[in-house]
């Protein structure tokens, strides 16, 4: 298990411009990987904690993600956990007992390493692509790291969202124009796994 600050700043990109973005980023740093992932997602609260919770394969990789705080927060706290491939449904049915909205989720991701540990994602969902700026802080680290991502949004000529509300918009759009409901149907259980399986050749 592994516990860290996920420092985050996120930007829409105008469907137009995504090869405009993917040319600046590659001419400000290096493609160090090319990701395509699905994810079932589980938003919810627990108590006070708003928890994030992802079942996903990557390039064929399985992993849980539990992220805490905020949906649209920037400094959220992260833990991951590698699974096997035949462990990937049994986690998705664990979750669906609790009472999260669930959905799945396609992403294809372009990701730039920068100077100073920071990465550039060029995120394409269907039609919506966005941009998030990442380095993986320690509290202490945190007021610092912040500042150095909003320089790179500024350098690169990004509109950085603003608020939870901005947040929320996008992922509305993601929900309403991309991503599709999981209630654990046996119909859903069947889409899903026949996806799962697409995802592990990749």
């Amino acid at each position: 298990m592994d516990k860290k600050i996920e420092l985050e700043l996120r930007a829409g990109v105008p469907t137009q411009k995504r090869e405009l973005f993917q040319r600046l980023l590659a001419d400000a740093g290096v493609l160090h990987s090319h990701t395509k992932r699905l994810s079932v997602m589980y938003f919810g609260d627990i108590g006070s904690k708003k928890l994030d919770i992802r079942v996903r394969v990557t390039n064929g990789e399985c992993e849980v993600v539990v992220k805490s705080g905020s949906f649209g927060a920037h400094d959220r706290i992260e833990m991951a956990q590698k699974i096997t491939p035949e462990e990937f449904l049994g986690m998705v049915k664990i979750f669906t007992q609790f009472d999260f909205t669930i959905e799945v989720g396609e992403r294809e991701t372009f990701n730039y390493a920068l100077p100073n540990n920071v990465v550039v994602s060029l995120v394409s969902a269907g039609p919506i692509s966005y941009i998030e700026l990442e380095k993986m802080s320690s509290e202490a680290d945190v007021e610092k790291n912040n500042k150095l991502l909003k320089q790179w949004a500024k350098r690169l000529g990004l509109q950085l969202l603003k608020s939870e509300k901005e947040f929320n918009i996008l992922c509305k759009c993601l929900t309403e124009k991309v991503d599709w409901p999981f209630h654990g149907t046996n119909e859903e259980y069947v889409k899903l796994n026949k996806l799962f399986n697409s995802y592990l050749n990749k």
